[in-house]
């Protein structure tokens, strides 16, 4: 497992953990709001309501003033803490024109509204540090130390709250979740009324629908929303140096054929499309992304040139084992030890050669050179038919800035002297 996946699986802890406490405080909330509508509904039953019915006509009258001065209350106390939600809750004045089952209707909405904002308040902090730890996972992995960016960073911020799937964020498929839950219980509420159904059975209907559908949404959203944040945020410190990437599944018996199918092509970074060719690809979406490097050589001469560093090379080394893992690591063996110690591609020249025949020319110069004497030197080998002019770093550290092929003359001289 390389580094990178290792810091993926901690991410993917770090949310399934916060999640659960989410869902538990929201679950709370619920039941909260619920039991609040469970008294005004008993309330409605004592008040209109004749041996545990309610007639439906008594419900056609008007809402009693005393009625709508709570009901006003109850928004003017939502929209001072939820300004957000202000304009997408009843209009004070209209509050007076409501019959008694209206008035008990707008309850529910607000029930629903108090929830969406209480969970609004929950999912914010939470991925606002979900998206700090997926950037600065990814920084790490490049070599750039743990805690890059601090949580009010731009880059951190930036992915929380985006409009990204339909043109919607998280605040506004709450509002919309809770809302359409509303309608719904409104209706059913209704219904029961019309029935003639007692307030057991309405309440319990309501408990079933209150608790089982607001819960999936609520489950759903925060996956499927750290899912996003978690992908767009650990790919950011990618997006200079690296321009493909494959998806990565689950790798389990429960993924998806979308999944599974989408995981064996590889995209362009910067065409990435959540949900079209990025996670999530569909609600409690578990995919995640690894970087594709074709040949770690090429991205290494390239990384270095771009970079123009002393220690740019280095950097590359680390970065190829943190992604690629082992296989990385044996492309780069030979073409980094040549490169190790160019400062720039202007101040220093580096003779590039196949992996094979640096191989044969480090093998040549470890049995050859007597390195305490020659580190820090440079030298010329015959080696075959070439003399290489080779910079001695230390044991297995070679730079080769010259490569002359020998004439015969130069041929027969080396060999006399080689004996």
């Amino acid at each position: 497992m390389s580094y990178w996946s290792e810091r993926q699986k901690q991410l993917k802890a770090y949310a399934a953990k916060e999640e659960e406490r989410y869902m538990k405080r929201v679950t709370a909330y619920y039941e909260a709001e619920l039991k609040r509508l469970e008294r005004q509904i008993a309330a409605y039953y004592a008040a209109y309501g004749e041996e545990n019915v309610i007639a439906y006509r008594n419900l056609l009258q008007t809402l009693p003033a005393d009625d709508a001065r709570l009901l006003i209350e109850q928004i003017d106390e939502f929209v001072k803490k939820y300004p957000q939600y202000a304009d997408l809750v009843p209009v004070r004045e209209t509050i007076y024109r409501l019959n008694r089952l209206e008035g008990l209707q707008y309850s529910i909405r607000m029930a629903e509204a108090n929830i969406a904002g209480y969970a609004d308040d929950l999912m914010t902090p939470y991925l606002t540090e979900l998206s700090r730890r997926g950037v600065n996972y990814g920084m790490e992995t490049l070599g750039f130390g743990k805690n890059f960016y601090s949580i009010n960073s731009d880059i951190v911020k930036q992915f929380v709250g985006a409009p990204w799937c339909n043109g919607e964020n998280f605040s506004t498929r709450i509002w919309n979740d809770t809302q359409k839950l509303a309608e719904t219980l409104n209706q059913q509420i209704a219904q029961g009324f019309a029935r003639g159904d007692s307030y057991e059975r309405l309440t319990k209907q309501l408990q079933d629908r209150f608790k089982r559908v607001n819960k999936r949404d609520a489950y759903r959203l925060i996956y499927t929303e750290g899912t996003y944040v978690m992908a767009e945020s650990s790919m950011q410190p990618f997006t200079q140096d690296f321009q493909k990437y494959r998806i990565v599944t689950a790798e389990d018996d429960r993924v998806c054929p979308v999944c599974s199918g989408i995981s064996s092509e590889v995209f362009e970074i910067e065409d990435r499309q959540p949900g079209t060719n990025f996670p999530p690809f569909h609600p409690y979406c578990r995919c995640t992304f690894t970087v594709v490097v074709e040949d770690w050589g090429v991205w290494l001469d390239d990384y270095v040139t771009r970079h123009e560093a002393a220690e740019s090379a280095k950097q590359a080394e680390a970065i190829a084992s943190h992604i690629g893992g082992e296989s990385a690591k044996r492309q780069l063996r030979y073409k980094l030890n040549i490169q190790n110690f160019a400062k720039s591609s202007r101040q220093y020249a580096t003779i590039k050669i196949s992996k094979r025949e640096y191989a044969t020319v480090t093998h040549e110069l470890n049995t050859w050179l007597k390195h305490d004497e020659v580190i820090g030197t440079t030298v010329k080998k015959a080696i075959g038919d070439y003399i290489y002019t080779i910079e001695v770093n230390g044991f297995d550290d070679y730079r080769i800035v010259a490569k002359s092929k020998m004439t015969n003359n130069v041929r027969k001289k080396a060999g006399r002297k080689q004996k």
